[in-house]
């Protein structure tokens, strides 16, 4: 095999692992075009997606039917005299791959398949039973048809249209839903629904079409129509986000956290409830809001918080500090007499993080007032400042000793 293959078969073998470069990716992608009916290409790929399915023998459905839609592919095939008919389905997607990506349709499809299946693009917390997947690294838009857009690549300007909605992305990063270009009616009444989740690490913002303005914290989803047409505007949040609502009287604005449904008309507050913490947060910045449970509610003035415990299931109402609560919307981390377990909780959704515990937990209270920006140790640095605690750090895996 001469110097070229060599380098093929790296750069295959290093896609298929997930180590792959940008600058490597571009490199395939390039060697890929400029392949035409290069038999080795074709015997490199072969092999390494047979080696793939030894593994795995369930070919993603999805995949399977994104080949076979494909305008490219009919083309090719006819082009190529590939039959498809007698093919066994894992011969047929490598046969199928290879001709697209071969076509120049791009590593998108082959990328896709060992994508699907690798457990390394998917994250669950260490101090967490919750079984939800987050994407680690971007922040995906999900449209009422299933369709996935990476907000943190898409470029500026219009991104798409769904329902009766334009949906943009503007210089800030801000995704906003505008109803101004189409006819705000929908044609069958039905409430039409898209999803924002994003990654750990990262926050995002987006404006909804009745101009609510709201920031997600990392490790979170919200799912809202695309147009409030209903007598109410209802969301749901999963994770932590922080609300700016859009005053609508004959609309009451209406948040599902886990347990607790939150109303309001126009106001400022934010909500945390994520899977593995148990307890829901609604705390009020601005304006009025009513927290119900379902057996009992309660009605927030500026400076309360209604806490939610799982187990319980009862509700109070406390006073919080507004700095602390929103820190994370301003690239901080605010601690006031937290636990460590506590901390590590929000450390672990910023850092895409795994926390053991070592010993006895200290009963130790930590504060203190930290960038989001600096790295992950010179933040724990810090927290072993106070000499009650010490961290140790192998790769994702960080682990607290008294």
């Amino acid at each position: 095999m001469n110097l070229e293959n060599h380098r093929l078969q790296f750069l295959l073998k290093s896609l298929v692992d997930n180590t792959i470069s940008k600058e490597e990716l571009d490199e395939l992608a390039e060697m890929l075009n400029q392949s035409g009916d290069n038999t080795d290409v074709h015997s490199e790929m072969k092999s390494i997606w047979e080696e793939m399915d030894s593994s795995n023998n369930n070919i993603n459905e999805d995949l399977y039917a994104s080949i076979v839609s494909n305008p490219r592919f009919l083309k090719s095939t006819e082009k190529k005299g590939v039959k498809i008919l007698g093919l066994n389905r894992n011969n047929f997607i490598y046969y199928a791959a290879a001709i697209l990506l071969v076509c120049s349709f791009g590593l998108g499809l082959f990328f896709y398949k060992y994508q699907a299946s690798d457990s390394a693009t998917k994250h669950y917390t260490a101090n967490s039973g919750d079984k939800k997947e987050y994407n680690t690294e971007h922040v995906v838009l999900t449209l009422s048809n299933g369709k996935k857009i990476i907000l943190d690549q898409a470029v500026d300007g219009q991104l798409t249209k769904d329902d009766n909605a334009v949906i943009s992305k503007v210089n800030n990063g801000q995704v906003i839903y505008n109803l101004s270009n189409l006819n705000n009616e929908n044609k069958d009444g039905k409430l039409v629904y898209n999803t924002i989740s994003t990654p750990v690490g990262k926050n995002y913002q987006l404006i909804l079409a009745d101009g609510t303005k709201v920031w997600l914290n990392a490790m979170s989803s919200l799912k809202f129509p695309v147009s409030f047409t209903d007598k109410e505007r209802n969301v749901e949040l999963i994770g932590e986000g922080y609300f700016e609502v859009a005053s609508d009287k004959t609309k009451p604005f209406m948040v599902a956290a886990k347990s607790m449904k939150i109303q309001v008309l126009g106001t400022h507050f934010n909500v945390s409830a994520y899977p593995e913490d148990n307890l829901v947060e609604a705390s009020l910045v601005e304006g009025a809001i009513k927290a119900d449970n379902g057996t009992s509610s309660l009605i927030l003035k500026p400076g309360q918080q209604a806490i939610l415990r799982n187990a319980s299931g009862q509700m109070k109402v406390q006073g919080f500090n507004s700095e602390e609560v929103t820190d994370w919307k301003s690239g901080y981390f605010i601690f006031r007499n937290e636990p460590i377990d506590e901390i590590m909780k929000k450390i672990s959704r910023w850092y895409n993080i795994d926390v053991k515990y070592q010993g006895v937990l200290t009963e130790e209270a930590f504060g203190g007032k930290y960038l989001k920006s600096n790295s992950l140790s010179e933040l724990l640095s810090s927290l072993e400042l106070t000499g009650t605690v010490k961290f140790k750090i192998d790769g994702r895996r960080v682990t607290v000793m008294q």
